[in-house]
């Protein structure tokens, strides 16, 4: 059997549920720039980087 390859990406929905907060309160907080994520804009979706958010979860640790 094959891996799945490593997950580069989280989508908006995704890093809602690791953050534990509604999707709007993340794309609002992206915004603002209360919380410092850099997403890729890949058609109508917005995507963030798992090393982005792996490297700032550190820092709140």
């Amino acid at each position: 059997m094959s891996e799945s390859p490593e997950k580069l990406w989280y989508t908006e929905s995704e890093l809602a549920t690791l953050l534990r907060v509604h999707p709007s309160t993340v794309s609002r907080r992206v915004r603002e720039g209360t919380l410092p994520f850099t997403p890729l804009v890949v058609g109508t979706r917005r995507v963030y980087p798992v090393a982005e958010v792996r490297r700032l979860a550190g820092l709140f640790a």
